[in-house]
């Protein structure tokens, strides 16, 4: 008997083709024309554009080759060269010919066949109900001056393949050759398919890159508020869902997959963060990272290509996660997989394997990956073989002593390393030296103190993908839908959403007939007329419900209160998930990593600036080769430092170090590069154990230009929920700073429901990585562990205005619980889109404390248990509301020891800002009142000490009074704001915490008066 996986094996290019048919089945809404025809104020021709039909454009593939392939009826025997299948059903009976109709029939409307009918299917249940309702009042389509897309949290941004919010003022030649571009490298790529009657893994590599290349230059939808998901997010998920469920049906049978399909995840979870943990050097951390994601891309040739039964949906810190198929005989399926992976596993890491069970939606990946952080911490040992084998070489190898790195296998005495990690980091230096604008050398992110920090960034997404916060969102609001249908609700006595529940539930049990006025009710939610309540309305509705809850649920007050929430809020479709993560994704990839870290003036007003980003290139006489990609150590009268080889044959070096950290050698880099130059050296390679005398610098001068303006910042890792850099420490709050500002602008509207958390962990440069990286996941974890729902008050609401938050924005200064922050947060939330004219009405839900919200229009119960939200526009002062907790660290690791305490003494994140202002402060009052820094510091340790003396107490407090009016001369009359916020500083740790970082790790001395 075949096994089962033999069978995706055998029926390879038809699933592929189906896949790729799903993803070009949308390839319409690539064009300015599918956007324009979606603007509630067209005046342009193209007003009439129908996606579906441009198979039968003589124009819009700008030539008429693709057109032509794709209509090509050679592709008929490809597309339904199945083998061997149990009970093919219409994927016999109702073969497709070509690929035109994948585009031309995949919603019921179109009555689907065959493969089509898969695809309709998986399409429904992507959009889900929202993608008929949006846009449906005349708040929903954009108008033509201001089109915009949106991330998953409301915040708007031009759409890249326009380049333009105006539809009148774009750039047609851009838009043109991008398409043109677009369409050859598709032509391109299924011509060669079609010619060669075979799809190779460079064909579908090729083609997936590519639509991942394109697709996410456009939306999927124009119309507010479902404009977030990008036409990659909402191509790539349907192509997923119809990739599983054909392989279900190779494997199983044909059946009817309308209000049917289900899938499961297929998780391969790998400890991540452990594992870069382990890493002694930066070079050790990058060479682990390039295994996992070579380990991936193997994982991903396996399940997507070879035995194609899914794709990549989700991967963060607990590994890898695919789209899988419901099959009869899901163990048998599970252990197919388990041995064909099996190699992949390592003495390092092991893959952990399991399938989940069935579900219609894909919420089920927030439990499966909580499940997966479970196992995870646990040792897993997977095939023995290959384990063994890696062992058994490692003592052929001479290997004596375990392997500080991997701490499994053995290595040489004399070796730093055993021979696969040394592999391994070897591999990641010869690639640096390629790549060397940036920089992979802890002693190059040093500041001039000698100090590295590793910020941390955490997104506790759990409440997200669950789908729970995604039901503070509307797809349309009440308030909207009863204004437009006013005559009806008068006639019916509609005057709440609660009577609509009521007749909903009433027309579910037949106690009213479907009469005219119902019937008009049902029309203006979906567009049409039903005939039969039930079967017309309530089963379409359900059948795309992205839960699967709708088609389980028995009881009739049951239905109407959950087909209320279909109709009025936003699903968590498995597009609109993906689209969550990928949003805070790109947050981290390019808000922070590509434009904060990049663009960041690192080192601004430290001492030698021009020394900051420099190298210097030097020969070394030596009578032994030091391979090329290898550091050594040296010492120049008592300076020691680390350069690495970059010309093994003419023995040439490279420093890397901050050169800043030299500058009591020279004070620019021709005088450092003087003061080495003929100086004898002593020098200790990675296998010495003593320092040899007989080296000595033959040249040295400023390193090629390649080489100069380096990076100081090295990213470690950055997932969807996570990322972790090493950054100087003199520059780390600053950027943290900078980090928090996009928080609140991009995730304004959320910000009370997207807990975001930073930390700052700060280290001498000579410390071991592995000790500041354990200090991280520990922080992480305690980030994790707090989260929590407080509560607190308005103190204040007002209106403002935000050059990048918009035309409405609520300035809201609000009072948390005392444990939480003592003092008042102040936060701006815009209900703004990028259109000036059009409020936000379906994103910035404040959740509610109470339900007396009678006079509030913008309001509901977002779980149907009595749990309200409010608009924020509509939120007022002493309502009580509650918000997720998000927090700050920041600490200098003085001993090993204290990464154990690394998650005491959280602050809130808006902690950054106060700390920032304090700072400002501080400085502020030595300038002006002539002040020294021994009076600060006398200050300060007074206070610190009386702390330990009085616990606090009312003495303590009294004392510090005394000490604001009598050392900083502060007036508790005159400047009573400023007395009374030191003091509140003082009392909490944000002054001490202030203190210590300026003065004693970035060690700066304030400028007082007539300095």
């Amino acid at each position: 008997m075949s096994s089962l996986l033999k069978k995706l094996e055998d029926n390879r290019i038809p699933i592929l083709l189906a896949e790729i048919g799903a993803y070009i089945h949308l390839i319409g809404r690539f064009s300015k024309e599918f956007i324009l025809a979606q603007a509630k104020n067209n005046t342009q021709t193209g007003s009439n554009f129908d996606y579906q039909q441009i198979c039968n454009s003589s124009n819009f593939f700008e030539d008429k080759s693709l057109g032509n392939l794709l209509k090509d009826d050679n592709w008929e025997n490809l597309l339904n060269g199945f083998k061997n299948l149990t009970n093919p059903g219409e994927l016999d009976t109702n073969k497709i010919t070509n690929l035109c109709e994948f585009i031309e029939k995949h919603t019921w409307n179109d009555k689907p066949k065959g493969l089509c009918k898969i695809l309709a299917d998986a399409h429904g249940i992507v959009s889900g109900i929202d993608k008929a309702l949006a846009g449906k009042g005349g708040s929903g389509k954009q108008s033509s001056q201001y089109t915009y897309r949106a991330t998953a949290f409301g915040y708007e941004k031009e759409i890249e393949l326009l380049g333009s919010a105006n539809l009148n003022n774009v750039d047609e030649n851009q838009i043109s050759n991008t398409k043109r571009e677009f369409f050859q490298k598709l032509n391109d790529i299924l011509y060669n398919i079609l010619k060669n009657q075979n799809i190779s893994y460079d064909n579908y590599k090729e083609f997936v890159n590519l639509i991942k290349q394109y697709y996410p230059k456009t939306i999927a939808e124009t119309r507010r508020p479902i404009n977030e998901i990008s036409l990659y997010d909402y191509a790539h998920t349907i192509a997923s869902l119809v990739k599983s469920n054909l392989a279900k049906m190779v494997i199983d049978k044909w059946y009817e997959p309308r209000g049917n399909s289900k899938w499961r995840i297929l998780k391969i979870n790998l400890n991540v963060i452990e594992l870069l943990s382990k890493g002694l050097k930066i070079g050790d951390i990058f060479g682990y990272k390039a295994e996992i994601e070579d380990t991936y891309e193997a994982i991903k040739k396996i399940i997507e290509f070879d035995y194609p039964l899914g794709n990549e949906i989700y991967r963060d810190s607990t590994g890898i996660y695919f789209s899988c198929p419901n099959i009869e005989n899901i163990n048998e399926l599970k252990s197919e997989i388990i041995e064909k992976l099996k190699h992949l596993n390592k003495l390092d890491f092991n893959l952990q394997i399991d399938i989940s069970g069935e579900s219609r939606s894909m919420v089920i990946l927030a439990n499966e990956r909580e499940e997966s952080l479970k196992r995870i911490v646990y040792p897993h040992t997977g095939d023995v073989e290959n384990l063994v084998k890696e062992f058994k070489e490692s003592q052929d190898a001479g290997g004596e002593d375990i392997c500080p790195v991997c701490r499994i296998k053995l290595k040489p005495v004399k070796d730093e390393r055993c021979q696969k990690c040394k592999d391994r980091y070897q591999k990641r230096v010869a690639h640096w030296i390629n790549t060397s604008q940036k920089t992979i050398w802890l002693d190059e992110v040093s500041d001039h103190n000698d100090r590295v920090a590793l910020i941390i960034g955490f997104f506790d997404l759990r409440k997200w993908l669950s789908g729970e916060f995604l039901d503070t969102f509307v797809s349309q609001t009440f308030y909207e839908w009863k204004n437009e249908n006013q005559s009806l609700c008068s006639k019916l006595e509609i005057n709440d959403i609660s009577d609509l529940k009521k007749g909903f539930e009433e027309l579910l049990n037949g106690s009213i007939n479907l009469d005219e006025n119902w019937k008009n009710i049902c029309k203006s939610f979906t567009g049409r007329s039903p005939n039969n309540f039930m079967n017309d309305f309530w089963m379409p509705i359900a059948e795309r419900d992205a839960t699967g809850k709708a088609l389980s649920l028995k009881n009739n007050s049951e239905n109407a209160k959950h087909l209320i929430k279909l109709l009025f809020r936003k699903h968590p479709s498995l597009a609109r998930i993906y689209r969550i993560w990928q949003t805070t994704q790109d947050f981290i990839h390019y808000t922070i990593l590509e434009d904060i870290l990049n663009n960041h003036p690192y080192g601004t007003d430290s001492p030698f600036i021009d020394l900051r980003k420099k190298r210097i290139k030097f020969t070394i006489q030596l009578n032994t080769n030091i391979p090329k990609g290898t550091t050594c150590d040296i010492d120049i009268d008592g300076v020691r430092f680390s350069p690495v080889c970059i010309d093994e044959t003419n023995k040439l070096f490279l420093t890397t170090i901050n050169l800043q950290i030299l500058a009591n050698k020279g004070k620019t880099i021709n005088e450092i590069v003087s003061w080495m130059s003929g100086k004898k050296i002593k020098i200790k390679s990675e296998t010495d154990n003593k320092w040899k005398d007989e080296s000595k610098i033959s040249n040295a001068e400023p390193a090629n230009d390649e080489f100069q303006n380096y990076l100081p910042y090295v990213k470690i890792y950055d997932y969807p929920d996570q990322f972790m850099a090493l950054v100087p420490a003199y520059d780390a709050f600053d950027i943290a700073k900078k980090i928090l500002e996009e928080y609140e602008i991009q995730f304004s509207k959320v910000r009370d429901r997207l807990p975001f958390h930073i930390g700052i962990i700060a280290f001498h440069r000579k410390t071991p990585l592995y000790i500041a990286m354990d200090a991280g996941k520990r922080l992480i974890e305690t980030f994790k562990e707090k989260t929590k729902t407080i509560s607190a008050r308005v103190n204040s609401i007002n209106n403002t205005d935000h050059n990048r938050l918009g035309k409405y924005v609520k300035e809201l200064t609000l009072n948390p619980n005392p444990c939480y922050f003592p003092v008042p947060l102040a936060w701006k939330i815009s209900y703004s889109t990028g259109d000036p004219n059009q409020e936000d009405e379906w994103h910035p839900y404040i959740r509610f404390n109470g339900n007396n919200l009678k006079e509030r229009n913008y309001s509901f119960d977002y779980t149907g248990n009595g749990d309200y939200v409010v608009h924020v526009k509509e939120l007022k002062q002493n309502d009580c509301i509650r918000i997720e907790t998000s927090y700050f660290k920041m600490s200098y690791l003085e001993s090993a020891s204290e990464r154990f305490q690394i998650g005491d003494n959280l602050r809130p994140l808006d902690d950054i800002k106060r700390i920032d202002s304090i700072w400002e402060d501080i400085q502020r009052i030595l300038k002006s009142k002539g002040l020294g820094i021994s009076q600060l510091y006398a200050f300060w340790q007074e206070v610190k000490k009386r702390y330990e003396d009085y616990r606090g107490d009312s003495v303590w407090e009294d004392f510090v009074r005394s000490c604001l009016t009598n050392i900083l001369k502060i007036s508790p009359q005159n400047e009573k704001n400023l007395f009374d916020k030191l003091f509140e500083a003082t009392k909490d740790g944000a002054l001490d915490l202030c203190l210590h970082w300026n003065l004693q790790v970035r060690k700066i001395k304030p400028k007082t008066e007539g300095v």
